[in-house]
């Protein structure tokens, strides 16, 4: 009866370590969440700065999406940084592929090792160049797998990554409604509102995405060109508050849904 117990325990503690990954996180806005430097804690080469959430915010509004069912992704809004390696310049642009949010890949979390792995050629976290060991230096040679050494405490993941000559710091931190705006001027409006069966979304443009999810940053309906005036079951989504994402021309319009 104890050794039953005892997995019991095991089992559910590593469910719930499981639990608290999924949903969507983000660079935590502020300076020194992205960092970079000659050992461990000693980030004295480079870090972003105040600034550097304006010069780079398209960076910081890309989401890293952890599902329930195992899956991954790189949600990019059609526009990230982009560096030398990738055959730009430093500065915001198109996704270059395979770390273009194409991917179809899987996550997994080791809780005992503090190690997360995803896989799927082009997901990654923080900087897709950066990977244990080494960075690399072509998008072609961007690796089928990545684990990563993390430190997950609540609403904050911290990642810190020996690349051989130094370690790379991130930290991220779980999307929520604080990081985005209900734009009540949009192009699109969603009725009814509260719903509880079928939604209807009507658009003034043809849209590129469309993402609904939960607070909790889960994605519970992602489309690419969605038509003009869409339709969603929504009956089978849990009650409360959700964002209504759509995306043209790599600008993101959110509204607030209620579902009862």
């Amino acid at each position: 009866m104890k050794k039953l117990y005892i997995l019991f325990v095991l089992l559910f503690s590593a469910q719930f370590t499981f639990a608290q990954l999924e949903g969507s996180w983000t660079m935590a806005s502020k300076a020194g969440a992205l960092a970079v430097g000659p050992a461990l804690g000693d980030f004295s080469w480079w870090s972003n700065t105040e600034d550097d959430l304006t010069i780079r915010d398209c960076y910081f509004d890309d989401l890293y999406v952890f599902n329930e069912d195992g899956s991954f992704q790189n949600i990019l809004d059609g526009s990230t940084w982009i560096e030398e390696w990738q055959g730009g310049a430093p500065e915001c642009g198109a996704p270059v592929a395979p770390h273009d949010g194409s991917t179809e890949a899987t996550w997994s979390w080791d809780e005992n090792a503090g190690t997360l792995t995803l896989s799927g050629t082009g997901a990654y976290l923080g900087l897709p160049k950066v990977i244990n060991g080494s960075e690399i230096d072509n998008p072609a040679n961007a690796p089928e797998s990545v684990t990563y050494d993390v430190s997950l405490n609540g609403d904050d993941l911290v990642l810190d990554i020996n690349f051989g000559a130094g370690y790379w710091h991130f930290e991220l931190v779980r999307a929520t409604t604080s990081n985005t705006t209900d734009i009540e001027n949009s192009n699109f409006t969603i009725y009814p509102n509260p719903a509880n069966q079928e939604l209807v979304l009507a658009f003034t443009q043809k849209m590129d995405k469309l993402i609904i999810a939960d607070l909790t940053g889960k994605v519970v309906h992602q489309q690419l060109n969605p038509a003009i005036n869409q339709s969603i079951n929504v009956a089978s989504y849990m009650p409360g508050l959700y964002l209504v994402n759509a995306y043209v021309n790599g600008q993101k319009q959110v509204k607030k849904l209620v579902v009862k």
